[in-house]
C-alpha cells in the first residue's frame, strides 16, 4: 500500500534492513536472546524473532505498482559514505573527551565495516517514477 500512496502523494520510502539482493536457498529465521543468536522454538515469547529481507521480491513487488520505482539496493556502508558519515565521524571524533573516542570508533566501525552490518544490512528507496533518482542510487 505504501507504494500506491507514495505514486498518489509523493514522498519517498526507506528500506534499511538486513537481507540480500539475490535468490537464497539460506534459511533466514532465526532467534536472538540477550544478543546471542538461540533455536527459536526455545524460550519461545523471550526472544526477537527475525527474518532476512529478500530485496530481489521487494523490488518485484514495486515493479508491479504503477508510478512508482524501486532504487537499489546497496550495502549500507556505501549509503552511509554517501550520506556523509565520514565526515560526521570526524565532527564527533573531535569533539568528545579522549575516553570516548574508542567508543565513536566502534560505532563506526559497526555501521561501516564489512564483518559487521556495512555489508550485511542493505538500503532501498521506493520514489515516484517521475522523481529523480536519489543522488545515492544513481550507481545501483
Amino acid at each position: 500500500r505504501s507504494s500506491g500512496i507514495n505514486a498518489e502523494y509523493g514522498g519517498a520510502a526507506l528500506i534499511i534492513d538486513y537481507g540480500e539482493d539475490h535468490v537464497s536457498t539460506e534459511l533466514t529465521f532465526r532467534a536472538f536472546k540477550d544478543h546471542q543468536q538461540v533455536n527459536p522454538l526455545v524460550d519461545l515469547g523471550l526472544c526477537d524473532l527475525t527474518a532476512d529481507v529478500n530485496f530481489r521480491n521487494l523490488k518485484k513487488a514495486v515493479a508491479g505498482v504503477e508510478g512508482v520505482k524501486a532504487h537499489g539496493p546497496i550495502t549500507q556502508s556505501s549509503f552511509l559514505t554517501l550520506m556523509g558519515i565520514g565526515e560526521r565521524f570526524r565532527q564527533l571524533y573531535s569533539k568528545v573527551p579522549p575516553e570516548k573516542q574508542d567508543s565513536i570508533i566502534h560505532a563506526h566501525n559497526f555501521l561501516c565495516s564489512p564483518e559487521e552490518m556495512g555489508d550485511r544490512f542493505k538500503v532501498m528507496c521506493i520514489t515516484r517514477d517521475s522523481d529523480p533518482v536519489p543522488f545515492c542510487f544513481e550507481s545501483s
